[in-house]
């Protein structure tokens, strides 16, 4: 991951160090991050759908029976 972030910073014209420090300025200058980054992957989109539609999600009435459907 290191080695492709600092490929793409390079793109940017910039090197991992500034990087982080502008990240740093900005979360104590502001106390926020940079806009999008905390925004949701469209994989992580689309486990909130199935998640708030039901899709996957099993349903217990005790441990014993979570753990015996994970084969534990």
């Amino acid at each position: 991951m290191k080695e492709l972030a600092s490929a793409n910073a390079k793109k940017l014209g910039l090197d991992l160090s500034t990087i982080i420090r502008m990240l740093l300025t900005q979360l104590a200058a502001k106390g926020t991050l940079p806009e999008g980054l905390l925004e949701p992957n469209s994989e992580t989109l689309q486990a909130i759908y199935e998640l708030e539609n039901g899709i996957g999600v099993s349903h217990y009435n005790s441990v014993e029976e979570l753990k015996a459907d994970l084969g534990w």
